[in-house]
């Protein structure tokens, strides 16, 4: 990887760091479940669910050798327990300078506030790392817990989309590609009293 060292994030209850091989069979676990996978883009090439997982896995490592930074992504995990629990990533979009967030939990983990506080983190590490004065995120309408989220972090809706168009791949299928546009502006984002502590980490 062109970076030796990816940013560990501390959280109040969660740490936030790079992905490995050892993550892969609990993302298999979780996108083996069709109520974690029903808003989800999913890929045209037939694959077994752990290469599946591998490619998703690899692909969150293969973030951070963009340079200059250009993307990132994290697994998230329990800080109880180190427990492997989602993933969560900003990358760029094609043609734009926007940048997209995306935020993905295994469905034991719904519910309890963990993609807010992953989410929160991250976005404060590209906002403090980066140039970036936008970041986006594209939301299947129907997925209501997301939008929630969103609401929290205080992103902003903006139109609704064709998802093939705004990610310009052909790669996906989806039942529906219309998703609901939000965006959050550097002016807008406010990283509040959360604990938020960085680890490991380097000058970018």
């Amino acid at each position: 990887m062109a970076l030796t060292t990816v940013p560990k994030i501390e959280t109040e209850r969660l740490l936030l760091r790079g992905a490995t091989s050892a993550d892969v069979d609990a993302w298999a676990a979780f996108i083996s479940d069709p109520d974690f996978i029903r808003y989800v883009p999913q890929t045209r090439i037939n694959l077994t669910l752990h290469e599946r997982a591998e490619r998703t896995i690899r692909a969150l490592q293969g973030l951070w050798e963009q340079q200059p930074l250009s993307a990132m992504g994290w697994a998230i995990t329990l800080k109880s327990n180190g427990q492997f629990i989602g993933q969560c990533n900003i990358d760029t979009l094609p043609d734009t300078t926007d940048v997209e967030l995306a935020y993905l939990l295994g469905k034991p983990y719904w519910g309890q506030g963990y993609a807010t506080e992953a989410a929160r983190a991250a976005i404060r590490f590209a906002f403090e790392h980066t140039a970036w004065q936008r970041i986006v995120a594209a939301v299947v309408p129907a997925n209501l817990a997301s939008r929630r989220v969103l609401d929290h972090l205080g992103f902003v809706y903006e139109k609704d989309v064709n998802y093939y168009e705004m990610t310009d791949s052909d790669a996906i299928v989806m039942d529906d590609p219309i998703v609901a546009f939000y965006a959050l502006r550097r002016e807008q984002f406010a990283h509040g009293d959360m604990l938020y502590r960085l680890h490991d980490t380097q000058a970018f």
